[in-house]
Formats: C-alpha cells, structure tokens, sequence
C-alpha cells in the first residue's frame, strides 16, 4: 500500500536549504473511488515523525490468530476492524464485519483484500451485502461501527479454486479518508487467522485432475487449471464455449494466456473475464472463459480438446504451448 500525503510544505523547506538536487519528487494521487482492492496491506497507525521528515508507516508487525471466528482485529480513536462472525453456509462461506473510519470531515474510506488458504482473489469475486440495508454488490459497501456488512464467498466458487474447507483468511485492510479525487490511508491491517488450529504449511494448488491441467511447471512459475465448466446459452442450454478456474504462481512480471481452443472442428479465440494469468509470487486465482459463434457442434468429443496458449517470461521472449485436455462430461457451472 502507499499513502498518500500532501508534502508541499516540506518540498519548500528541502528546496529552500538546496537538498533537492539530484532528487526525484512530487505527489502520486492514489486511484479514485469509494473502494479499491490493493496488494500488501499492513498492520499498524499513522508513524510518529521527527520534525522536518516525511510520513511514512511504521513497519508492519503482522497478526495471526488460531481459532478465531470472531474479534476486534484493530481499534483506535475512530477506526475499527471487527469480525463479527465467520460461518460456512449450505451454498457459502460468510463473513460479517464492521469496518469505521475517521471521515476527516470529507468522505469515509476502506479497503480489503481476502487471501483465502493461500489463494488471492479479484475484488469481485465475492458479494458484500449491508445487513440493514437493502443493499447487494460485488464491490465493497461502505460500512461503519454501526452498519455491519456481509461478504459472501460461494461454495461453487472456492471449490473452482480448489477449496473445499476454509483454514486460513488473512485480510488486509486499510482505513482512511477521500478527499478531491484523492485517497488517503491512515491505518493498515495485515491479520492472518485460522478458525482452527494453525495448520501446517500447504500448496495450494490441489493434486490436478489431470496431469495435461498443469500447464506449466518451472522455474519461471506454476500454472495450473483446477477445474472447468461448459459456458451455455441462457436461451437454449446449448454449449458455447469452456470456462477454466485457474491457478498461477511465480515470478513478478511473467504470465500465461490461452490463444484459443479446439474442440473438434469448432475453434474459438474469444474470452471473457480474465485475458491472462499473472505469474505473481502470490498464488492467484483466474477465470477464463473461450467461447464463439455457435459453439461446438451437438455431439462434438470434448475428449480431445487442444487447447493452445503462450507463456511470456519476465527475462524476455514468449513460448507457445499446446495442451490435450479431456474436457468431457464437465459441469454447466
């Protein structure tokens, strides 16, 4: 996470005793918006400074609790992160929380980041809910100590990503303020907590279904399909393609895209959702769907679907890749 923090009073004092040179400087805004979800939060207030020095956060002293299912993982003054409950449904897994911060007589702010057993998710993957309200969205809802909200993640969705039981969740979370476009963070959380007992270190890619769904294996980073579905037609049922739950792991700057696939003499190329896998040291998960015209003819073999695809490595060149899959019988969802 960065801070945001308005500097020009100390600019002028630098430049005034000539300690600019050779120095690069200046102000990066963070993105706008209510809610955002960034990588690396972390636990712990505003620094205390010396006179004359810049902000900067104190580093972070991350938490981690066993058996927890609920508690105040940060409070002071006015901000506040707290766990209501955490509870596995029949169709999902809940958490409600509450989440207040210091408007600074402009508008509130909060930001979370789920990684769930080791995986990270997008920021809308899951449903936030505003238990008073009438409220439901795929993007954080703004909370308070006094407005609890629900964050959902469906069974279907964690078993995609390989996830049938929920060990660990380690949430990052900042609190702050927005201001002209602006936003700032004045507190960050990095908390790990287990509902159980600790468990011992575990890969989160599962045991694959098939030995061709891992579809890279090096140095360079991990890239496994864990499951797939058939993509139909609201209209009619019929099948329009194939969506994969992928995921991927390694290097920063490295990633793997699908080209398209075949499946007998239908070929598509078109995607939704994600267009790539990023090969980050964070195990990730991805969704992506190929899909085309008419689909694949009725009857077609799923058996031996190709599916082509490229890996671009982050010291520079692309390799490209073809993978047989069995992709019979699979799921609608």
């Amino acid at each position: 996470m960065k801070r945001t923090r308005l500097i020009s009073l100390l600019l002028a004092l630098l430049l005034a005793v000539g300690l600019l040179a050779g120095c690069g400087g200046g102000n990066t805004g963070a993105p706008e918006g209510e809610t955002q979800v960034n990588d690396g939060v972390n636990d712990g207030g505003a620094a205390n400074e010396e006179e004359g020095d810049a902000e900067d956060p104190a580093q972070p002293q991350p938490a981690e609790l066993e058996n927890f299912t609920s508690g105040i993982l940060y409070e002071e003054g006015e901000y506040l992160f707290e766990i209501d409950s955490m509870e596995m449904t029949e169709d999902a897994y809940v958490i409600t929380y509450h989440a207040a911060t210091d408007a600074q007589n402009y508008s509130t702010y909060y930001d979370m980041e789920l990684t769930v057993n080791g995986v990270k998710f997008h920021s809308d993957d899951f449903t936030f809910v505003d238990v008073d309200g009438d409220r439901t969205s795929s993007t954080m809802i703004g909370g308070g100590r006094d407005r609890a909200i629900e964050l959902t993640m469906p069974r279907t969705l964690l078993a995609h990503a390989g996830i049938q039981e929920i060990t660990s969740l380690q949430f990052d979370v900042v609190l702050g303020y927005s201001a002209y476009g602006s936003v700032y963070e004045e507190v960050e959380i990095l908390a790990t907590v287990y509902p159980g007992a600790k468990p011992a270190e575990t890969d989160p890619f599962p045991e694959p279904k098939q030995d061709s769904w891992v579809l890279l294996d090096n140095e360079a980073g991990k890239v496994q399909i864990v499951d797939a579905n058939y993509w139909v037609s609201a209209a009619d049922g019929q099948i329009m393609g194939v969506t994969f739950h992928i995921l991927a792991r390694g290097n920063d700057t490295g990633f793997l895209a699908p080209r398209d696939l075949t499946v007998g003499d239908w070929t598509s190329s078109k995607q939704m959702w994600d267009n790539s896998c990023l090969m980050t040291p964070e195990t990730r998960y991805f969704r992506i769907t190929l899909h085309g015209g008419d689909g694949p003819a009725e009857g077609a073999d799923y058996s031996q679907s190709v599916l082509n695809y490229y890996v671009s490595y982050n010291e520079g060149g692309i390799e490209e890749l073809t993978a047989t899959l069995d992709l019979s019988g699979l799921a609608n969802q």
